[in-house]
C-alpha cells in the first residue's frame, strides 16, 4: 500500500471543516483571534468565507480587508500581514507582571527608585534580562554606574532634584521626581509671597483669589506650606535624600571588589546580586524611617478635616495614590504600611530617647563644682 500524500491544501481544507480547538488568546479559535485582530480598526472586518475555502485564501482576503485599496502586489504579503495582526492578539505575560508578593514589590520600589540594582537601568527607566553568561566586565560596569548615578543624584538634589522612576497602578514603569534642597528653598519664598500678598501674587493657580474672605483662607493655607510643608517637612526630606544617595554610593563601590572576584562563577553572581540588592534595599529603608525620612512623613501624615490621627491615616491609604508625591512613588501594600509605621514609631522612641538623655546631661552639673 502506498502512503497517500498529505498536501498542505488538504490540512487546510480539513482544518476549516472542524471547529477549531482552542490554544490561546484565551480560548479563543484562530477565526475569531484574527476577527478580533483586524477589527481593532472600525474599518477592518474580516468577511465571512465558506467553510471549505482554503486558509491562504482566507488569510490573503482578510488581510486585503483590513489594508486600504492599493495596487495589486505580492499575495504573500497580505498574507503576512493577516498573520502578523493575529499575533497581536496573543496574550504575553511579561515577567514585570507577573503576580508578586507585597515583598517582592516593596523591593521592586525600593531599586527601581536609586541607581544600583543589579538589573534596574536607572537611565532608561527599565528592567533588564537576566542572562547568565555576562562578563565580569559587565558586572563592574553596573557597579560603576550605581555609583555615578547615586553622586549625580546627590548634586541633583542640592538643586532642582533628582529622577526617579515607580510603578503606576498599570505596573507601567513611570519617572516621577523629587524635590531638592534649593528648589525646597524657592518653593518656601513663593509660598511666604503669596501668604504675604493676600494671594495677589499666586503662581499655583491662574485664577486670582477674590474676596476679603478667601484671601485671608489663602494666605492661611500658604503660611501653612511654606514652613509646615516647605521648612519642617521640606528642607530635612531634601537633605534625608541626598545622605542616602551618599550611602548609596558607598555601598555600590564596595561591590566593585566581590564581583571582581567572585563574578566569573554564577554562583558568585548570585551572591553578590543578592547581597548587595538586599543590601541597598535596608539602606533606603534605615534612611526612610528616620524623622523626614519618606516613610516617616508618611507615617505622620494626618487629616485635619476628617479628623484622622497620624498612623490611622495612612493605614487607611490604598495601594496606588496618585494625588500626593509622597504615595504616588511607591505601592503601599499591607508589608510596606507594617514595616514602615513599625520602624518610624521606633526611630520615634529612639530619638525622644536621645534628645533627653542629651538634654539631661547638659543640664547636670559637676559634682566638684561649689
Amino acid at each position: 500500500m502506498k502512503p497517500c500524500p498529505v498536501t498542505y491544501g488538504s490540512l487546510a481544507q480539513a482544518s476549516a471543516s472542524q471547529p477549531a480547538a482552542p490554544y490561546a488568546n484565551g480560548g479563543q479559535s484562530f477565526d475569531q483571534a484574527l476577527q478580533n485582530a483586524l477589527s481593532a480598526d472600525p474599518t477592518q472586518q474580516v468577511l465571512p468565507h465558506p467553510a471549505n475555502t482554503p486558509l491562504d485564501a482566507r488569510l490573503s482576503a482578510a488581510a486585503a480587508a483590513s489594508l486600504p485599496a492599493k495596487p495589486a502586489g505580492d499575495p504573500q504579503k497580505s498574507t503576512t500581514t493577516a498573520r502578523v495582526a493575529y499575533g497581536k492578539q496573543m496574550t504575553y505575560t511579561p515577567a514585570e507582571s507577573v503576580k508578586m508578593s507585597d515583598w517582592q514589590k516593596y523591593k521592586d520600589d525600593q531599586l527601581l527608585r536609586n541607581p544600583g540594582g543589579r538589573y534596574y537601568d536607572d537611565t532608561r527607566g527599565k528592567v533588564v534580562d537576566q542572562p547568565e553568561g555576562k562578563s565580569v566586565s559587565w558586572l563592574i560596569g553596573r557597579d560603576v554606574s550605581g555609583v555615578a548615578g547615586n553622586i549625580k543624584n546627590f548634586f541633583a538634589n542640592i538643586f532642582k532634584g533628582s529622577k526617579i522612576h515607580y510603578r503606576d497602578e498599570k505596573n507601567e514603569i513611570k519617572q516621577g521626581q523629587q524635590t531638592g534642597l534649593l528648589g525646597t528653598l524657592g518653593n518656601f519664598c513663593r509660598d511666604l509671597a503669596g501668604a504675604l500678598s493676600f494671594g495677589a501674587y499666586h503662581p499655583d493657580t491662574q485664577q486670582a483669589v477674590h474676596g476679603f474672605k478667601n484671601r485671608l483662607v489663602y494666605a492661611a493655607s500658604k503660611l501653612k506650606d511654606a514652613f509646615m510643608g516647605d521648612l519642617i517637612n521640606g528642607v530635612p526630606s531634601s537633605v534625608n535624600h541626598m545622605a542616602q544617595n551618599v550611602l548609596l554610593a558607598g555601598w555600590r563601590l564596595a561591590e566593585v571588589l566581590p564581583d571582581a572576584a567572585l563574578g566569573s562563577f554564577q554562583a558568585g553572581r548570585k551572591l553578590t546580586t543578592t547581597i548587595f540588592d538586599n543590601g541597598q534595599v535596608a539602606v533606603e529603608y534605615l534612611t526612610d524611617i528616620v524623622p523626614s525620612g519618606d516613610a516617616w512623613l508618611r507615617v505622620h501624615a494626618s487629616d485635619l478635616k476628617k479628623l484622622t490621627p497620624p498612623v490611622i491615616y495612612n493605614l487607611k491609604m490604598p495601594e496606588h495614590f496618585s494625588g500626593d508625591t509622597r504615595w504616588q512613588y511607591v505601592r503601599n501594600t499591607p508589608f510596606r504600611k507594617t514595616i514602615e509605621t513599625i520602624g518610624s514609631l521606633v526611630a520615634d522612641g529612639l530619638t525622644i530617647g536621645f534628645l533627653g538623655q542629651s538634654g539631661g546631661s547638659s543640664s547636670r552639673r559637676n559634682p566638684l563644682e561649689y
